[in-house]
Formats: C-alpha cells, sequence, structure tokens
C-alpha cells in the first residue's frame, strides 16, 4: 500500500497555518500506471511524516484484518495485494483505504473534530470566503510567475505576484483586526 503512494508533494500554496499540504496520489496497478485523481488533502508537520506512516501501517493492519506480527511495509503492500484480489467489491475496499488515511492523518494532525472544521471551511474564526478567493488569485499568478521562462515577462509577473501577495497578506491583516475587535 506505501508503495502505492505516488507523487507525494508538499505544497508550497500560502496558508492560514504552519502546516505544509500533502498532495498524493495512489496507484491502483503499478503497470498500468492508473491514479486516482485528487484523493485528497493532508495537513501534517513536516516532523510527523514517519508517525504518519507508521500509523497507517497500524491502522491498516486493523482495518483489513491483517495479522501484524512485525511485519513489514513490502508485507503489507503484499497483503494488501491478495485482499483486493480476493474482494469482490472493489469500492468498498477503496473507501476503506481512504478511511485508514484519514484516520491516521487525523491522529497526526492534531484535529479532532475535523468533520465541524469542514462544514465552516477555514479553521480559523477569522476566515473569510473573500480570503480564500484572494489566496488561490494569489498562489495562481504565483505559479504563472515562477513558470515562466522569459526574463522581460518573468519580471512583469513577479511585479504582479508581489502586488497580489501583498493585497493578500493585508487582506489577512485586516480580517484578524477586524475579528479581535469584535
Amino acid at each position: 500500500m506505501l508503495a502505492n503512494i505516488q507523487k507525494l508533494d508538499i505544497s508550497e500554496e500560502e496558508s492560514a497555518s504552519d502546516h505544509n499540504i500533502i498532495k498524493f496520489n495512489i496507484t491502483l496497478d503499478k503497470a498500468e500506471g492508473i491514479v486516482i485523481d485528487d484523493p485528497g488533502r493532508l495537513r501534517i508537520k513536516k516532523h510527523q511524516h514517519m508517525e504518519f506512516y507508521e500509523n497507517l501501517q497500524r491502522i491498516a493492519f486493523v482495518t483489513f484484518q491483517i495479522e501484524d506480527r512485525g511485519r513489514s511495509n513490502e508485507d503489507l503492500d503484499e497483503a494488501l495485494s491478495r485482499k483486493l484480489e480476493a474482494t469482490r467489491d472493489i469500492e468498498e475496499f477503496t473507501k476503506k483505504l481512504e478511511e485508514a488515511i484519514q484516520k491516521a492523518a487525523k491522529e497526526k494532525s492534531g484535529s479532532r473534530n475535523t468533520a465541524k472544521q469542514k462544514a465552516k471551511g477555514k479553521t480559523v474564526p477569522w476566515w473569510t470566503n473573500g480570503l480564500t478567493i484572494i489566496q488561490k488569485k494569489t498562489n495562481a499568478v504565483r505559479r504563472r510567475y515562477q513558470r515562466t521562462s522569459n526574463d522581460i515577462l518573468r519580471e512583469s509577473r513577479k511585479t504582479q505576484y508581489n502586488k497580489a501577495k501583498a493585497k493578500y497578506q493585508a487582506a489577512v491583516r485586516k480580517e484578524k483586526t477586524r475579528s479581535w475587535k469584535e
């Protein structure tokens, strides 16, 4: 299972917390390279990565009823592959796997009430939909700037990005201040 996690990427997007966003893909079959698009986002601090993998392994043993006798990741991968081949309902297997990953992430991220937080949106009380829009626009301008190879155009886009970033940071400060005053 752990070997099937592909394209693990720690995002550099602007966020309102000290956590990094981890994006990943899970391949169903290495030979065919079938990838599940956008399986989810996990927010885990950098120093917690190994603990996350250990939790994921422990939870997978329990969820899929595999006997754990000090097995390695490879043994778990083989056992999960056998379970997947033996199952008739691949959707149910995938759902269990996704729940195991989310449970491991919740344990490491320290958020106890993620369902409530997810319904609210951002986890900070001063966050607004307007800030989300500005954040996304800022990230889009930053990506455009970073991917430009033409020097003249790159300088222009750098200026655009710096203006957008300043606008975003000012909006965040304004919302924080407004929230504290309330």
